[in-house]
């Protein structure tokens, strides 16, 4: 189903996104994107929620390709991006989902509302009466022209059985409808507006503006081979992708690592016999066949191959992505067990011949074949002592949302001499974390690849606990309980589920926190729509203790760091027809969150820290535009960071000045960014640790010395130079020449 040259062309594109090119997407997107649409509209039945899941899946298709080891499964992992997103969305059925996505133009490519009224919706119904099967045959044969010898092939079953299940579902189908749907969303699978959407999100406005120049994706035909020709083409791959993709079975959202497979069975359904069908009519054949997926119960997303899955006296060994298919069973409902040789590794687990079976979650132990093997030792930081009572958790590539999850699944382990030991099954970037009593957690990242031998042994030296407590109030100064305490690498998502919390507020409003990493940390505190933020660092064996409060609606609010770390402006200012200065106006809500009440209109801000002893620059300010709410904060943050840039440069004198001063100004997409230098004397200069970015630098000379108090008034009367300046790429440096 797949070229030898299409292959080729993936395995450079793929090739050159590792390399940084962001723009080699474009082929990717533009092969898969009908194959992951038809996947979307096969699962959801809506042209909306298919719209979405092609644009989430490439979206973290472009993160995941960096763990991806062969080209040739690009088509496979796609497809099970996809449909995971596609459960999601089914079983959410998230707000406004029968809405399109907000488009870049204001005409869609085809009237998506007339199209799920009249014709999506009529064909769900007539395929309703049918099995996943029968579905899957008519769908393949509608969309690719496939014969039933084809179908057979790709749905691994008997070509009679296949052919009888295109006739039945051609005479019960009409499939002028079906011709229709195939016709008029022609446009909405090869979109390319979508496609530019999605290269803007992962390669920036650039990358889709080149796009749009070379893309042939959206017009109405080729230079060289017809449209249609090569649209099919497209369509067979993509169709035939999605079933056999269908045949390892689906990764059901929602299922937490530890969960049952499947419901228990009520009285009636445990006591019926697996092969009457629901109707209780008797003789049913033993033609079907029994789906499903057995993962890693830590990292759902892992197949675990080569174990047994036995039901209705069959059996199958699952393949590299955890898939297996039960064949010669009756219709119905039947009772799983996988096991490992003599060893039964899990019983009693429900599945059905026609539903969507969420997967087997087993955990990994000694009798299950693991390729990979993890050494590590846990001791005293300190005192360099081997800890011998220890927890062990491990995520799979989620290093920014590691520790929230994982506070539920730490595991014991015991070592007399410290040893920490682990089993994986594939390839991929780990984070594991290791806590024991009286000490806090501790991750440590690592990569499994194909050179992985296993006889590394990974360092753990554990901090002592720390103690992370405080009070939260409203903006009325009352204490409030049930306050979440959300770290700030969570996602919104987790937050609603309440699956992302280190806890919350008592019935005072305090909090008290032990199981908390060493180090800078962020919070979030939330509380129904209200949201506050605290930035501390935590010392091994200390207690930190910080007062927190939500702000007011018409203000302004966010963040307000100095390389990461909570910080106090030296001024702020306010610019609406002339400067007004409001340092005295800043309340400091928690540490790294301020506070400023504004009247509600669009609004300059003007704000600046104060230097450390280290610092060159004797002022830093960042100036932004913002429109403030009346209705509730407005969320601005001012986060002062260094950089990898440099610029050095040489003064030649000429006009008398024998002081210089430089002013280096940043262009920002909603303000800029300045930095102000003395240089005294000096007639070459060197400024380090600077943003990488682009701008203007203006060299001021002086005759006398000036105070960096004195220097706005004094600065209308130097001399000066300006100069354009880029800071990007590998080695972000530049030198300047001036003369004054």
């Amino acid at each position: 189903m797949f070229s030898f040259s299409g292959m080729k062309k993936d395995a450079a594109a793929v090739r050159r996104v590792f390399q940084g090119d962001a723009s080699a997407y474009q082929h990717i997107v533009e092969k898969y994107q009908p194959m992951v649409y038809a996947i979307a509209l096969a699962q959801t039945g809506s042209v909306y929620l298919a719209d979405r899941v092609v644009v989430e899946t490439f979206e973290q298709g472009y993160e995941r390709l960096f763990s991806l080891t062969d080209a040739r499964k690009l088509g496979l992992l796609l497809a099970s991006i996809a449909q995971q997103i596609a459960d999601q969305l089914s079983l959410r059925r998230v707000p406004n989902w029968n809405k399109a996505r907000t488009r870049d133009t204001d005409v869609p490519p085809v009237d998506l509302k007339w199209v799920q009224n009249e014709l999506i919706e009529p064909l769900e119904e007539d395929l309703g009466s049918f099995t996943p099967q029968e579905r899957r045959g008519i769908l393949l044969n509608a969309f690719c022209n496939y014969s039933a010898k084809t179908i057979a092939g790709v749905l691994k079953i008997d070509r009679k059985e296949a052919q009888e299940d295109l006739s039945r579902t051609r005479e019960n189908i009409e499939r002028a409808l079906l011709k229709e749907v195939v016709k008029t969303l022609k446009p909405e699978v090869d979109n390319k507006e979508r496609l530019l959407h999605i290269l803007a999100q992962v390669g920036g406005e650039e990358v889709a503006a080149k796009a749009a120049r070379d893309t042939r994706t959206g017009k109405p035909k080729f230079k060289i081979v017809p449209m249609l020709l090569a649209s099919s083409a497209v369509l067979v791959v993509c169709i035939s992708i999605y079933f056999a993709y269908i045949l390892f079975n689906r990764i059901q959202a929602g299922s937490a690592p530890g969960s049952d497979a499947a419901p228990a069975p009520n009285s009636s359904e445990a006591n019926a016999p697996a092969d009457v069908p629901p109707d209780g009519s008797k003789g049913n054949p033993a033609n079907y066949s029994l789906q499903g997926r057995v993962v890693d119960e830590r990292f759902i997303t892992d197949g675990v191959a080569g174990v047994l899955v036995e039901a209705g006296g069959q059996q199958d060994e699952t393949d590299s992505y955890g898939g297996f298919e039960i064949k010669g069973i009756s219709r119905g409902r039947h009772d799983v067990t996988v096991r490992v040789g003599d060893t039964v590794v899990a019983r009693g687990i429900r599945m059905h011949t026609e539903e969507h079976n969420e997967p087997v979650t087993i955990g990994l132990d000694e009798h299950i074949p693991a390729r990979y093997r993890f050494q590590g030792r846990v001791f005293d930081r300190n005192t360099g002592r081997s800890i011998t009572q220890f927890e062990v958790a491990t995520c799979k590539e989620l290093a920014d949302m590691l520790q929230p999850y994982l506070l539920k699944y730490f595991r014991e382990q015991t070592n007399a001499s410290g040893l920490l030991y682990d089993r994986f099954l594939t390839l991929g970037d780990y984070t594991m974390y290791v806590r024991a009593r009286g000490y806090a957690p501790l991750p440590v990242q690592f990569t499994i690849d194909e050179n992985w031998t296993g006889d590394q042994v990974y360092e753990f030296p554990l901090y002592r606990a720390v103690r992370f407590m405080g009070s939260v109030y409203g903006a009325n100064e009352l204490s409030i309980a049930g306050v979440s305490i959300v770290p700030r690498q969570g996602t919104a998502y987790g937050v609603l589920q309440e699956s992302v919390y280190y806890g919350h507020t008592n019935s005072m409003g305090r909090f008290d926190l032990y199981t908390l990493p060493v180090g800078l940390q962020s919070f979030l505190f939330m509380y129904q729509e209200q949201v506050a933020r605290a930035i501390v660092e935590l010392e091994p064996g200390k207690t930190t203790e910080v007062r927190v409060q939500f702000p007011r609606k018409g203000s302004i609010t966010g963040d307000i760091t100095l390389r990461r770390r909570p910080a106090k402006f030296e001024a702020f200012y306010r610019n609406v027809g002339g400067i007004v200065d409001l340092t005295k106006n800043v309340k400091y809500l928690s540490p790294g969150q301020y506070e400023v009440m504004l009247t509600p209109e669009p609004v300059v801000v003007l704000a600046g820290v104060a230097p450390e002893e280290s610092d060159r620059w004797f002022r830093r300010q960042l100036e932004l535009k913002v429109s403030i709410s009346h209705k509730e904060p407005t969320w601005l943050d001012f986060n002062f960071v260094d950089g990898p840039a440099a610029l050095q440069g040489s003064i030649n004198a000429q006009g008398g000045a024998s002081f210089y001063y430089v002013e280096a100004s940043y262009d920002l997409k909603e303000g800029r960014e300045l930095f102000y230098y003395d240089l005294g004397a000096a007639t070459s200069f060197q400024l380090q640790n600077l943003p990488a970015g682009a701008g203007t630098v203006t060299l001021y000379g002086s005759a006398t010395k000036v105070s960096p108090a004195e220097f706005d008034a004094a600065r209308l009367l130097m001399k000066k130079q300006a100069k354009p300046f880029k800071l990007e790429g590998a080695t972000p440096y530049m030198y300047l020449d001036f003369s004054l």
